[in-house]
């Protein structure tokens, strides 16, 4: 990349590594002083950079440092690993180095350009490491190359072509150029929000714009940032001469996503795609807190009509000026767990060689295979990280949609919670017996075995003749599993996944503690306070191993924070009832003897009822 930049007249600055036109000034474009020189430090002074470093998300402490330092931002470049080594990558909005590093690890020669001086610098510092990244700072319109490369990438780039890029038609321009740089038969990789995306009809603001419905209404200005549906976005690409796209759908989005379906994921007869966009929801960090309805409730009457793909909250496209395969035609969709130790994190792919079987192939990622029962946990922790290499895929629906059916809608009470804790009693039973092994009879004192401790409802398929299967089977916890222990988990994990819940018919405000109190009440079981003390710390101990965070502070809020159950309509109904009370007190003072006493009040109370109104 060298002679390329030298040829071009760019200089090397020493003193940030980092090569640039010395005329070059900077966009207008950061996340303000304060976070980014707060970025640029903890990038500097950690010792441990890679793309899953536990070092830096021990450092995020809010969404801009959740953004720049997660483990998850990579994970949209993922599938495409295998085809990225040895690649000559052109990245287009470097950031602050997420994705350059990523690359960098991929084994790719990469060239990443950044519009930011201070945010060049920044990547840079966090790929210091890596030989095959150059960072040059430079707005891609004035971009001085002749090289085409193999790969291009645009990760939350196209969406600012207005405010960069000239032309009447800036995105267009902005892709025309990006084929100039392609070789004939490169690929364009690009990870966008959806101007149609499903979280912004729930009422989730517009992200560049922290406003509700701007893109849904088609409310952008000509210097604004601006989003795509599908068609439009497939469109656009035709233009600018890309002949073949492949969409597929981060899920819950593009920034942070966990799960990613093809377009085969979606047409598949035999593989539950929606499972992935209604498990994720809660795992976006930009979704308010009240929605206009439940997501996760949502998504699977969409994939049933054939809309799962159009309302994603993002896409991720992979284009070609030529017609060739874009993406492995066998995959139907990838899952990432990366919020762990890099030791645990793994990526699970879903495949089928025909519209029948599915495959699943759980990989390392940290490039190690996965041994059937390898075990891959220090000698310390409380669990062992058993994933196997394989396992047969289940058609069918989690045992959780049954709670979150439950509890979702307002006026659910305890009784039904509690009968919900009884089925998933007698599956546990089921399971326990089919393993060989003598189902309990009672609840107080009976265990389960160490390798039960994941089988919680979100993991337990019911297939279409109501038959139960314990899937997704990576851990072990070291000694057997308390049958109250399971269910006590099984509580939180659910309610960590829920966006909205129905108001109770019982009272209106409830922890997550109380609620696991009261459903062990209703199912006819008992939960001392010992036993609950003795369940958080064996959590805590759990959660603390997997990811290397600590979890105080998360399961102080489940004992103090109520569980949101208020939906924008209910929003709009008590301001409604506010309004009619306030206009009443005005109404009532204005037919009070001494109303004629108070002429300053009489203007400022018709101000008040006209501002109302």
């Amino acid at each position: 990349m060298k002679k390329i930049l030298l040829d071009a007249g760019y200089v090397f600055d020493a003193q940030v590594n980092v090569w640039s036109n010395p005329d070059y000034k900077g966009i207008a474009y950061n996340d303000g002083d304060e976070i980014e020189t707060r970025i640029a430090n903890i990038i500097r002074e950690a010792h441990d950079i890679p793309t899953l470093s536990t070092e830096l998300r021990q450092n995020i402490t809010d969404w801009p440092s959740q953004y720049h330092l997660t483990s998850e931002r990579a994970n949209i470049m993922r599938p495409f690993t295998t085809s990225l080594k040895d690649s000559q990558v052109l990245e287009i909005g470097a950031g602050c180095g997420a994705i350059s590093r990523f690359l960098g690890e991929c084994g790719a020669t990469v060239l990443s350009l950044e519009g930011s001086p201070r945010r060049a610098s920044i990547a840079r510092s966090r790929t210091r490491d890596l030989d095959n990244v150059t960072v040059l700072t430079e707005k891609f319109d004035q971009f001085q190359c002749t090289f085409q490369f193999d790969v291009i990438t645009l990760i939350g780039v196209l969406e600012y072509a207005n405010l960069f890029t000239p032309g009447d038609n800036p995105a267009l321009s902005m892709l025309q150029r990006v084929k100039q740089l392609l070789k004939p038969n490169g690929k364009l990789i690009i990870a966008i929000e959806n101007q149609l995306g499903l979280k912004y009809f729930a009422g989730a603001p517009e992200d560049h714009f922290g406003v509700p419905m701007i893109g849904i209404e088609g409310r952008y200005g000509k210097n604004q940032a601006q989003t795509f549906g599908r068609s439009a976005l497939t469109k656009l690409l035709q233009q600018a001469g890309f002949i073949k796209s492949h969409f597929l759908a981060p899920f819950p989005d593009y920034k942070l996503p966990t799960s990613i379906v093809t377009e085969a994921g979606f047409s598949h007869p035999h593989f539950d795609a929606a499972t992935f966009a209604t498990q994720s929801v809660r795992r976006d960090p930009q979704m308010p807190e009240v929605c206009h309805f439940s997501p996760e409730l949502a998504w699977p009457v969409l994939f049933a009509n054939d809309l799962g793909l159009e309302l994603a909250n993002s896409f991720l496209i992979i284009a070609s000026p030529l017609t060739q395969e874009l993406v492995q035609t066998d995959e139907l969709a990838y899952h990432y767990s990366t919020t762990r130790l890099a030791q645990y994190c793994k990526e699970t792919i879903f495949a089928s060689q025909d519209s029948q079987a599915v495959t699943i192939e759980y990989r390392r990622l940290d490039k190690s295979p996965i041994k059937s029962n390898q075990s891959g946990t220090s000698s310390h922790s409380p669990i062992q990280f058993v994933a196997p290499a394989t396992a047969t895929y289940v058609l069918g629906t989690p045992l959780s949609q049954e709670f979150i059916n439950i509890i979702t809608r307002d006026g659910w009470t305890f009784d039904q919670i509690g009968q919900f804790v009884q089925k998933y009693l007698a599956i546990l039973a089921t399971l326990k017996a089919a393993d060989h092994d003598s189902p309990f009879t009672g609840t107080d004192s009976n265990l389960m075995g160490g390798e039960y401790i994941d089988c919680i409802p979100q993991n337990i398929m019911i297939d279409d003749q109501g038959r139960a299967t314990y899937i997704d089977k990576e851990w072990q916890l070291e000694s057997p599993v308390e049958i109250k222990h399971l269910i006590f988990r099984s509580i939180l994990m659910m309610c960590a996944a829920i966006t909205r819940f129905g108001a109770p018919a019982e009272g209106s405000r409830i922890t997550v503690y109380q609620l696991i109190e009261q459903a062990f009440q209703a199912a006819g079981l008992k939960l001392s306070d010992e036993d609950t003390l003795r369940f958080e710390a064996i959590e805590k101990r759990i959660q603390q191993a997997v990811s290397g965070m600590d979890t105080q502070t998360y399961f102080e809020m489940l004992k103090t924070r109520d569980l949101p159950t208020k939906s924008t309509g209910q929003w709009a109904h008590l301001r409604q009832k506010q309004i009619e009370k306030l206009n009443q007190s005005i109404d009532d003072l204005r037919n009070s003897a001494s109303w004629r006493l108070m002429s300053p009040l009489r203007l400022i109370s018709g101000k008040i009822k006209s501002l109302l109104s």
